[in-house]
C-alpha cells in the first residue's frame, strides 16, 4: 500500500514538470548532506558530467560546507547557496518554492536533477520531486519517488558510485577541492611563519570530528612526531578551533616544536596548504579527504569496525592506509576506549619512511599539485 501511495504521489506531482526548455543537458545536484568527506567525494561527479557532456550546464544546490568546499571549482557554472530543506513536508514544500523561484531568476531550466550517494535520506528524494522541474535520479530511500533510483553497492567506494550517476561517464576523476592565487597566498604565509627555513614539512591530523571513535593513542602519535622530526621535518598540526588542547597535549608529550595550525585555514586554504606540505598523517577524519584530493603523500590511521572501501584510499599510489584486519561493529559496539589499538608506532614509522623515499620532498611536486587546483572562479 505504502509503495503504491508513493507512485501515485510521484505521478500527480511529475505530471506537473514543464517542458524541456533546452535540448543542452542542465544538471542540477542536490548536495545537503555536508560532512566534508562527503562534499569532497562528490567532487568527481561535477568533472564527469562535463567530460561525458561538454557543453552541458552544471548547478548545485547547497550550503554551509559545502559551498564552501565548491566555491572555486571550474566544473560548476551556478553554485547556490540554499537552506537545508529540512524533513517535514511544509518545509520541503516551502523550499522547493524557494528554489523554484532562484532558478527561474537566473533563467536556468534543469533537464535532470541528481541526488548524490551521501544524500540518501528519503526526504531529499521527496524535495528533488516536489521542485517539479525535471527528471531525478538518485539513491536516497525511497526509490518510488524517482524515475530513477540507484541502488548504493557497498562493494564499491562512495566515489564509485556517485560516478554511477554519470550515463556516459568515460573517465574516472579523482576528488579535487579548488583554491585561488589568495588561497594560496594565505597558505604560505601561514607556512612561512610555521616553516621559516624551508625545511619538508608534515602535517598530522591527530583527532578526528569526534562523530565516531577514531583517534590514535596519544604516546604513540608522540613518538612518531619524534621520529618525523629527527629525520629533518617540520611538522605543522591540522584541525579544527575545538582540536587545540588535544594539539597541544600531544605536542608537549612528543617535546614537539611543531606549529598549529588548528581552526586558521578555510577549506580552500586548507587544499593550497596541503599542496605546499611534503607529507600527511592523519586519522579518518575531513581533511583526509582535502589532502586526497589535494595529492599529498598520506599516511592514513584507520579503524577496523567500518568497511575500508568507502571511504579510504585504497588504490592511491601516494597514500598508505594503515588498519587491522576488518571487524566491523555497530557504533554502540565499539568500545569506549579503542583508539586505533592495531596500529603500532613501528608499522606508522615504516610507513612514513617509504612514502618518504618513494616521494621525497619536492618543491616540483608542490607546484605540480598546486597547477592542478589553482582556480579563477568565483574568486
Amino acid at each position: 500500500m505504502r509503495n503504491s501511495l508513493l507512485r501515485l504521489l510521484f505521478h500527480c506531482i511529475r505530471a506537473l514538470r514543464p517542458r524541456a526548455h533546452t535540448t543542452s543537458p542542465t544538471f542540477l545536484i542536490l548536495q545537503y548532506r555536508i560532512p566534508l568527506g562527503c562534499c569532497v567525494h562528490a567532487t568527481p561527479i561535477y568533472a564527469a558530467l562535463k567530460a561525458a557532456y561538454p557543453d552541458c550546464t552544471i548547478i548545485v544546490a547547497t550550503r554551509g560546507l559545502g559551498h564552501s568546499v565548491l566555491q572555486h571549482d571550474p566544473h560548476i557554472d551556478h553554485l547556490l547557496d540554499t537552506p537545508d530543506p529540512g524533513k517535514t513536508l511544509r518545509g520541503l514544500n516551502h523550499h522547493a518554492l524557494l528554489l523554484r523561484d532562484k532558478l527561474r531568476s537566473l533563467n536556468l531550466h534543469p533537464t535532470q536533477i541528481l541526488q548524490d550517494a551521501s544524500n540518501r535520506r528519503g526526504t531529499l528524494a521527496l524535495f528533488a520531486l516536489l521542485l517539479r522541474l525535471a527528471p531525478t535520479k538518485g539513491f536516497a530511500d525511497i526509490p518510488k519517488l524517482y524515475d530513477t533510483h540507484l541502488v548504493y553497492d557497498p562493494t564499491r567506494s562512495l566515489i564509485d558510485n556517485n560516478l554511477r550517476l554519470v550515463d556516459d561517464a568515460t573517465t574516472h576523476p579523482g576528488p579535487a577541492v579548488y583554491f585561488t592565487t589568495d588561497d594560496l597566498a594565505a597558505a604560505r604565509s601561514l607556512l612561512h611563519v610555521a616553516n621559516p627555513h624551508a625545511h619538508p614539512i608534515t602535517a598530522f591530523v591527530v583527532q578526528g570530528s569526534g562523530a565516531q571513535p577514531n583517534n590514535w593513542h596519544d604516546d604513540r602519535f608522540a613518538a612518531l612526531i619524534r621520529h618525523v622530526e629527527s629525520v629533518g621535518h617540520r611538522t605543522v598540526f591540522l584541525g579544527t578551533h575545538a582540536e587545540a588542547d588535544t594539539i597541544n597535549r600531544i605536542c608537549s608529550l612528543a617535546n614537539s616544536h611543531g606549529h598549529s595550525l588548528a581552526g586558521r585555514t578555510t577549506i580552500p586554504q586548507l587544499a593550497a596548504l596541503l599542496c605546499l606540505c611534503d607529507a600527511l598523517v592523519t586519522v579518518d577524519t575531513g581533511t583526509l579527504h582535502v589532502g586526497r584530493a589535494a595529492q599529498v603523500p598520506t599516511v592514513v590511521l584507520a579503524p577496523t569496525w567500518q568497511p575500508a572501501i568507502e571511504w579510504l584510499p585504497l588504490t592511491v599510489p601516494n597514500a598508505i592506509v594503515l588498519r587491522g584486519p576488518d571487524n566491523f561493529l555497530a557504533h554502540a559496539d565499539i568500545p569506549s576506549d579503542y583508539r586505533l589499538d592495531e596500529i603500532t608506532v613501528e608499522a606508522a614509522i615504516a610507513a612514513f619512511t617509504q612514502l618518504d623515499n618513494h616521494f621525497p620532498p619536492s618543491t616540483h611536486a608542490h607546484e605540480q599539485r598546486i597547477a592542478r587546483l589553482l582556480s579563477n572562479t568565483r574568486s
